[in-house]
């Protein structure tokens, strides 16, 4: 997946290295990489998903049909039955200069990620790999920031 910006919006679209070329997605979800910022929940926010996981947006459907084609713009809400199962987010406002991490599923078992960074200057920086690696002990552990500084 690749992100990039129509008439001013931020936009999903499939990576013309993809070798699947999905058309279509049934899912979504945009997170703060490495769970900062922490966006704000708004009222029908599953709180757990915004506060814990620094969910922007997430959004899923019971849609097996082709209901939501690429581009996908940020926020526009997807067409189809929102699934129960499935916590949703409304869309939150990103911020410049930092690193999100967006996921999408489409029909079948099609899926697609990337990383991306909307720079002051309002362009976007695709990422293929996570541009930020976690830290890790001697024996490979993960740690967290605080940790680390000890």
């Amino acid at each position: 997946m690749s992100v990039i910006v129509i008439k001013g919006h931020v936009a999903f679209v499939v990576d013309p290295a993809s070798r699947s070329q999905p058309d279509c997605i049934r899912s979504i979800d945009v997170s703060a990489n490495r769970g900062e910022p922490k966006a704000t929940p708004a009222p029908g926010d599953d709180e757990a998903l915004v506060q814990n996981g620094s969910v922007y947006w997430w959004e899923f459907t019971d849609s097996s049909s082709c209901d939501n084609p690429f581009p996908i713009i940020y926020g526009v809400p997807l067409k189809g039955k929102r699934s129960a199962a499935v916590g949703y987010v409304a869309a939150k406002r990103l911020k410049a200069g930092v690193i999100y991490h967006v996921n999408a599923v489409s029909r079948g078992s099609g899926y697609g990620s990337a990383w991306f960074k909307i720079t002051r200057n309002g362009r976007i920086e695709n990422y293929r790999s996570d541009p930020t690696p976690s830290m890790v002990d001697k024996d490979g552990y993960v740690i967290n920031g605080s940790a680390a500084k000890q």
